[in-house]
């Protein structure tokens, strides 16, 4: 017989048990989420959350803060694969972003370039022939130097740069990573030297670009949902942990100003903004994050973004190979509709590019492409000197076609080498009839189809000038492009008082670079009557 007491609980006691075993049910197979308490959230998100917080991520008034939680074996497995493949698989990680930890992301290595130059290795790059295609052997991989003795301009024993480029700095120069076998005839530069096996970091390649305190940066991509199928943060699945690309330098002003004046000259480009990143209990350093380019992007800014994104890989000259999709395997990566849309768009605009007659290439262009959105992007790329670009190594844009419309519009992408960081220097002249350097048509593939013929037109030569006459008011003459880089460096230097993030003295050196450049280049184009002062 039950006792009063309990009789009087009795019914409590049921409803406690009926509450229990419905939250068992109902939440038993959710995965529970930790959190840092002093930093994030209480709440516990099951998976497909959209993680919210009151930072923006691209916020670019902040320096933001970005833990990087790896395992260190998968982290180093992740490394040695890139050095020894090339291969960069993404491996699992936890990151705390601004205070609110994100678990079981996926992370990999990111670039080219910059990749190469801070890892070594990554196995052979071939260059690619006149479609993109890979070419094995036509330009040296990873056991030559790009160097070719016969056809750089000599002064001395030493190869210099051709007439209006800037002389490499020889102090801050990438180091060719170990093996690597100089080209019958050629010499290293003064000041470059072969680096000795025995002293390469123990269990992978070297790091041939370093910060003054001897660390590397190394640049990442961030994918949310690569293994929690619908996880984002703040509606992005993905963003890129970004690195001062082929040589160092402490600011890395060159893409988000960059972007910036993408931006204020009415043409879209990745959202981007200075972090300090963090790799499990390393001392922070100062990184770019950026947006990418997907579907998320082409909402972002298109009215219709349900078209096909194509992307472009270093070489990519827009050649037609003929219809084969295979031929441009290495030219082209699609990156949305695969299921129910191919290259045949793609391959249609290159067979015009190559085959019509210069009427019909005049008349029908912009049927094929936006004309006024193109000519405009050439006219930044060659103002601010961005040779990664497709003016210079064919390299670093997408191409969205818009099905409804039947039309591309070209996509500026990936600024790091912008303001002469790839050479070109503050003289490099605004024509772009030929003026590819030796250089780009040696590591890019040759001549751009879309570029020359856009070129070689009247009609649209007079309108890419248009558009350097206005932009140049715009971004240089209106002060914009200065007061852009004295804000982002305030931003810096102020940050960097409280968590040193950078060496502040390379730091300083290299805003005063920058803000040299943009002057001489200003004084260039006016003084050679290039643009109207």
């Amino acid at each position: 017989m039950m006792s009063l007491q309990y009789k009087r609980h009795y019914p409590l006691i049921v409803l406690l048990v009926v509450i229990l075993l419905g939250l068992t049910l109902g939440l038993g197979g959710q995965r529970v989420i930790a959190y840092d308490t002093a930093n994030s959230p209480a709440v516990v998100p099951a998976d497909g959350i959209d993680f919210l917080n009151a930072v923006a991520l691209f916020d670019d008034s902040v320096v933001h803060s970005i833990q990087i939680i790896i395992d260190p074996d998968d982290y180093d497995t992740m490394l040695s694969t890139y050095q020894q493949t090339g291969e960069k698989d993404y491996f699992p990680a936890d990151v705390i972003i601004d205070g609110v930890r994100v678990n079981d992301v996926g992370i990999r290595l990111k670039g080219n370039a910059s990749l190469r130059t801070a890892l070594g290795g990554g196995g052979d790059m071939p260059a690619r022939g006149a479609g993109g295609q890979f070419v094995p052997g036509q330009v040296p991989g990873a056991g030559q130097l790009p160097l070719d003795p016969q056809n750089m301009p000599q002064r001395g024993n030493r190869p210099q740069p051709p007439a209006g480029m800037q002389a490499p700095d020889l102090e801050n120069m990438p180091q060719p990573p170990d093996g690597m076998q100089l080209p019958e005839g050629a010499e290293l530069p003064d000041g470059m030297q072969l680096p000795n096996a025995a002293d390469l970091p123990a269990g992978g390649g070297p790091s041939a670009v370093q910060n003054p305190d001897g660390t590397t940066k190394i640049p990442f991509m961030i994918k949310l949902n690569e293994f929690v199928s619908g996880q984002t943060y703040q509606g992005y699945t993905a963003f890129a942990i970004r690195t001062y690309g082929t040589s160092y330098d402490a600011a890395m002003l060159q893409e988000p100003v960059t972007n910036a004046m993408f931006r204020l000259a009415g043409l879209p480009a990745t959202l981007t903004a200075y972090a300090g990143v963090q790799l499990n209990d390393a001392a922070e350093q100062l990184f770019t994050i950026s947006e990418v380019i997907n579907e998320t992007y082409l909402e972002a800014n298109f009215a219709y973004a349900g078209g096909v994104l194509y992307k472009a890989e270093l070489g990519s000259t827009l050649s037609y190979q003929g219809d084969d999709p295979s031929s441009y395997a290495g030219s082209f990566t699609q990156q949305t509709r695969q299921n129910d849309a191919d290259l045949a768009p793609l391959i249609e605009l290159m067979r015009f590019l190559s085959e019509s007659d210069d009427a019909t290439f005049e008349a029908e262009l912009p049927g094929y492409l936006d004309v006024d959105s193109f000519a405009t992007y050439l006219a930044l790329c060659s103002l601010l000197v961005n040779n990664d670009s497709l003016i210079g190594m064919n390299n670093n844009y997408y191409l969205y076609y818009d099905d409804l419309a039947g039309r591309f519009t070209l996509l500026y992408w990936d600024g790091n080498e912008s303001l002469s960081k790839l050479g070109g220097g503050a003289n490099a002249s605004l024509s772009l009839q030929g003026t590819q350097t030796q250089r780009s048509f040696r590591m890019g593939g040759g001549a751009n189809t879309l570029l020359s013929r856009f070129v070689a037109s009247e009609t649209f030569y007079a309108l890419y000038e248009q558009k350097v006459a206005e932009i140049y008011q715009q971004v240089f003459a209106s002060g914009a492009i200065t007061a852009q880089v004295e804000q982002y460096a305030a931003l810096v230097q102020a940050a960097n008082l409280e968590r040193d993030l950078v060496d502040a003295a390379a730091y300083e050196s290299a805003v005063a670079s920058v803000l040299n450049f943009i002057t001489a280049r200003m004084e260039y184009l006016t003084t050679a009557g290039e643009v109207a002062g």
